[in-house]
């Protein structure tokens, strides 16, 4: 509802802000009441909306500038009516503040980048081997040195020479060491990102330097790299041993299936009579669509290697089973136009964001002359006990509070050690991060107490320090406010007035007719033989209740009959059905599934619709009326003077825009 309210508020005008090229003039065109406008936010909202607007007459700048006035007469009152110090109005925009402001608190070049290289690392995939050291991120100094002193040690082996397969399968404590650490196909936002980003720029058949995630110290090998090939959609026949006595075994009976395609009977068919794979044999074997990863690799390589639409493979064995594959639809990889909200969306959900709000934090820091690095004083330490900061059980007390010693500054704005210690006892009720010491967490804790109050900063200075914002907010503020001042003065109002209504009617009744009318049974077969049927039931005078009864028997629907009063020209009854009373003939258009009867028991002169039949439009058109006239009582209670000189020198600067 608020982004309707808002989107409405500003529809009335079609203005929408947003920064515009040239600088904005500070000159005043417009006086109304003594307050003054500036010509550049007028042209502003013009040239914004000049490319949305559909009618010419609403690009015309003399009906654009009344579409002005009427819009400040209509924000000045709502302003007189204090409409802005509701309690549901301040919710409201609190509210959409928040949403506007997101855009705002990131660091857009950051992002920009981090987009585009998930997109291009999306187009190829690695398959890779890796050795791993675990050692969590919280881990104790001594224990990380541990684990890195080994990885290096892994990496020296590897510089002489050394198998990787055997130093994986001997010495890394994934799960995939005994596979020679191979994790096989993958690509992009599948891994840790320093994984990824190892295993991507780490040429094929080489490998990288040791790196870190949050699972331990990593040396990644790239054994092979390839395009990705996008997606496919295919259809299986599986079979598998059902290790029953007497029965022939999946490799067999997939043999006879083949045969059967091979003869010419139908995939779908075979896959709903032979296939075991449940899920799919009712569908005649189809799959949804799926990508190289995430799959068994013997059954993608075969679906891939398809390359025409209904081209099927030989039998195949995975691990699973028997499957013969068709390819029923190639999906090739999406242009970076499309996927690039997707990317975006992805980007924010994933550690990645991690990258961009550190951007963003150190861009702040400069701007506000925060240092770079700040440690916290060896008292805070002491003031936190061990064993309740570590198992989440720390409380703030009154004399931590009391504790007015500031850690940082962010221009006017101290933060104390009383603001960091509050802050760490909400925090650890969230935060399950397994950290070695204390030391360790509460450094963990300020670093994101920092983050949190610069960006605070920021967001609550926006309107000051962002010019776009500011219009944004102001927008959406004063949208709301327009909405809630037309919502009160003249759409509760002509919803609840039914006086007003029947008065409306009354004066303009000539507007609201019906056009001649049909009460028909439209009724709609998919075969022409049941149509004929149903048409001879209609003819002899049988209900459309029994003849539903007697065709549409168990579960097969054979006719649908609606029955009703509708204008000749309802958009079901055919383009060239002739009316008349009785039974028509049988109508079936191109590209129409249905076969059409339609039975015609009364035709009904265009008349004049009754009040209730026409309210809705009657209440729209009634709302337009009391609108017109509050304008016309507006524009008469006030003073409204347009600076010509000004405002013809607005013109020309649109106009040379234009051009």
């Amino acid at each position: 509802m608020k982004n309707i309210k808002g989107l409405l508020g500003i529809a009335v005008l079609l203005f929408s802000v947003s920064s515009y090229a040239q600088k904005i003039e500070d000159t005043t065109f417009l006086t109304i009441d003594g307050k003054d406008y500036d010509a550049g936010t007028f042209m502003k909202f013009y040239f914004k909306n000049i490319d949305i607007v559909q009618e010419e007459e609403q690009k015309d700048i003399y009906n654009y500038l009344d579409l002005y006035i009427d819009y400040r007469l209509k924000l000045q009152q709502a302003y007189e009516l204090e409409l802005d110090k509701k309690e549901s109005h301040i919710r409201e925009i609190q509210s959409t503040r928040s949403s506007l402001a997101q855009p705002y608190l990131t660091d857009n070049k950051v992002t920009e980048s981090l987009v585009k290289e998930g997109y291009e690392r999306g187009l190829q995939q690695v398959n890779a081997s890796h050795i791993l050291i675990k050692v969590s991120r919280g881990a104790s100094p001594v224990d990380t040195l541990k684990a890195w002193n080994r990885i290096e040690a892994i990496y020296k082996e590897l510089q002489q020479d050394i198998s990787f397969g055997t130093l994986a399968r001997t010495k890394s404590e994934g799960p995939s060491a005994g596979n020679e650490g191979n994790i096989g196909w993958f690509g992009a936002f599948v891994m840790a990102y320093e994984f990824e980003t190892a295993a991507y720029e780490t040429p094929a058949a080489t490998f990288s330097k040791p790196i870190r995630t949050d699972f331990g110290y990593h040396i990644v090998y790239v054994n092979d790299k390839r395009p990705d090939p996008g997606e496919v959609t295919v259809a299986h026949i599986m079979t598998f041993d059902k290790q029953k006595e007497g029965e022939q075994t999946a490799a067999s009976r997939i043999q006879e299936i083949y045969q059967q395609l091979e003869e010419g009977r139908g995939f779908e068919e075979l896959a709903r009579e032979f296939s075991d794979d449940e899920n799919s044999a009712s569908r005649g074997g189809r799959l949804n669509k799926f990508g190289t990863g995430g799959i068994d690799e013997t059954f993608a390589n075969a679906a891939f290697k398809l390359q025409e639409k209904g081209a099927y493979s030989k039998p195949v064995e995975t691990k699973y089973g028997w499957h013969i594959i068709k390819l029923l639809e190639n999906h090739p990889l999406k242009t970076f136009e499309e996927l690039e909200s997707e990317l975006k969306e992805k980007i924010k959900k994933s550690p990645r964001s991690r990258i961009i709000t550190e951007a963003f934090t150190g861009q702040l820091k400069k701007q506000y002359q925060v240092p770079e690095t700040l440690v916290l004083p060896e008292e805070v330490y002491d003031m936190v006990s061990d064993s309740l900061i570590m198992t989440g059980k720390y409380v703030f007390d009154k004399n931590q509070a009391a504790n007015s010693n500031e850690l940082f500054h962010i221009k006017e704005n101290g933060y104390t050690i009383s603001n960091f210690l509050s802050y760490t006892a909400q925090k650890q009720v969230k935060d399950f991060t397994a950290f070695a010491t204390k030391k360790e967490k509460l450094d963990a804790f300020y670093t994101s107490f920092i983050t949190e109050k610069i960006i605070s900063y920021y967001d609550s200075n926006l309107e000051r320090d962002n010019e776009d914002f500011r219009f944004l907010y102001n927008e959406f503020k004063e949208g709301f406010l327009v909405f809630d001042l037309i919502e009160t003065q003249i759409w509760n109002k002509a919803d609840n007035d039914s006086v007003g209504q029947q008065d409306y009617y009354d004066r303009h009744k000539v507007n609201y007719t019906w056009k001649r009318r049909l009460d028909v049974d439209l009724t709609q077969s998919t075969s022409e033989e049941v149509a004929q049927e149903v048409r001879e039931m209609l003819q002899q005078g049988i209900a459309t209740d029994s003849i539903k009864a007697r065709l549409n028997v168990g579960d097969k629907t054979k006719v649908i009959i609606s029955s009703g009063t509708v204008e000749e020209t309802y958009n079901r009854l055919p383009d060239d059905f002739e009316v008349r009373l009785g039974v028509s003939n049988i109508y079936h258009a191109d590209g129409d599934s249905f076969y059409k009867v339609i039975q015609v028991n009364e035709i009904i002169a265009s008349s004049v619709k009754t009040l209730e039949e026409a309210r809705g439009r009657v209440i729209n058109d009634y709302k337009q009326e009391l609108e017109k006239n509050w304008i016309d009582d507006l524009r008469k209670g006030h003073q409204i003077k347009v600076h010509k000189k000004v405002f013809k020198k607005v013109k020309a600067q649109i106009k040379t825009q234009l051009d």
